[in-house]
């Protein structure tokens, strides 16, 4: 997304919004967008921005955004605290789409040089070393012996696996496990381990993150892929909207494990939630409000005990972890992932939360590492549909020790050269 597109989806926003503030009370960001106590609807913080910005010429432009920046830094910090779920603008009557306006305020902030690579240098998917990659060359994961998109040709593959980082970097014996399953069910599969490029639109780097999309799919289709199955509701989200995947057909990963029949192991149940006969309580990604992920999933677990949270299906709550809110507000974070992990389940009677997608998963794992250390009283369990399906799992506790270990190490300074 260039500057001017940007600033064309903020003067749209800003042009159509009749401001009936409905927004505001669906987001704790919106309620003191204009300062402590002072609301602002979406509409209103595009606004602010458009009119600095307007009738003027690109570099004017930036350095009006600039200066509004410098002036009115509280709503710098309201574009930065949006997680940019669109759960506000979810019934707007004007059609506004806060996960679009938020995302170009972002766009404008960093190319009006407000916002930098400041705590995004970890997460930009688009090199060869990020994070995630950096983690799996560190700690021997490498998925070599398998088809992937540069060879799937070769294999035969038509079907891409795409786990996503988080559950091709932190549970590779799962992501293993799931490959071997769908090979088992007569697909020829290639896997990727490739990052969808959320990371890059959470920092503001739209333009970046549709050129790496453009680039994957690109191979993809090179590939001779003709199927992609996700894990996650976000890679998926990533992938519909890209020009050219259309061309594929995207699959949730819990459609294919619910036609064939797949059912919790109770063995597995009872271990994660630390008691007989659990109440499960499914968590619908904010990327799944479409229901892809969270209607198969239920069938899977339709003979057990389960609950609906308050937020489900269509109005699902963020888990705290998306749009990089942690890098100016962890409380925030931290406050989003309770609200999900602990308020709604204990309201509703849960043992264990089941989450669809592995980042809530990791951000759950934080949220419980972090309530520890405070000694703090936790509430349900949590974990992974897929931890429940099959035999491997998420090792949270070797996970942690393992990304911190990382940096002491004999790699710390390669680390430090190329992610810092």
């Amino acid at each position: 997304m260039s500057w001017s597109t940007a600033f064309e989806v903020v003067s749209a926003a800003a042009a159509t919004c009749r401001g009936c503030g409905a927004c505001v009370p669906r987001c704790e960001v919106l309620a003191c967008a204009g300062g402590a106590d002072v609301p602002l609807s979406v509409g209103e913080v595009a606004a602010a921005f458009a009119d600095a910005a307007a009738g003027r010429g690109d570099e004017a432009a930036r350095t009006a955004v600039a200066a509004l920046a410098a002036e009115r830094g509280e709503l710098v910090l309201a574009a930065r605290r949006c997680c940019m779920d669109g759960f506000c603008t979810l019934g707007c009557p004007d059609g506004i789409d806060a996960r679009a306006v938020f995302s170009a305020l972002r766009v404008l902030l960093r190319e009006a040089g407000v916002t930098g690579d400041d705590g995004f240098t970890m997460t930009r998917v688009d090199r060869e070393w990020h994070i995630f990659s950096a983690y799996r060359a560190v700690h021997g994961i490498f998925y070599n012996d398998l088809p992937s998109l540069e060879n799937a040709r070769e294999w035969g593959a038509d079907t891409l696996f795409f786990p996503g980082c988080s559950l091709a970097s932190y549970a590779p014996e799962l992501t293993r496990e799931v490959f071997a399953w769908l090979q088992e069910r007569g697909m020829a599969v290639a896997l990727s381990v490739d990052c969808c490029g959320s990371p890059l639109r959470s920092g503001g780097f739209a333009d970046r993150c549709e050129a790496h999309k453009a680039a994957l799919v690109g191979r993809a289709r090179e590939a001779g892929i003709k199927r992609v199955a996700f894990v996650c509701p976000g890679c998926r989200d990533e992938w519909e909207a890209t020009a050219g995947a259309e061309a594929f057909e995207l699959v949730a990963l819990p459609e294919l494990l619910a036609a064939a029949g797949a059912r919790p192991r109770p063995e597995k149940v009872a271990a994660l939630a630390g008691c007989d006969d659990p109440v499960l309580a499914m968590l619908d990604s904010c990327h799944d409000r479409d229901g892809r992920f969270g209607g198969p999933l239920r069938r899977i677990f339709v003979d057990g005990r389960t609950v609906e949270l308050a937020h489900h299906g269509k109005s699902a709550l963020c888990c705290g972890a998306a749009g990089a809110v942690s890098l100016v507000d962890q409380p925030l974070c931290d406050a989003r992932a309770h609200r999900v992990l602990d308020e709604e389940p204990g309201e509703a009677g849960a043992d264990l939360v089941v989450a669809n997608c592995p980042t809530c998963a990791y951000t759950f794992a934080a949220t419980r590492r972090a309530d520890a250390a405070a000694g703090a009283v936790t509430g349900p369990a949590f974990c992974q549909y897929l931890e429940l399906l099959f035999e491997a799992g998420f090792d949270w506790s070797g996970v942690f020790g393992r990304l911190e270990s990382m940096w002491s190490g004999e790699y710390g300074p390669w680390l430090a050269q190329e992610l810092l």
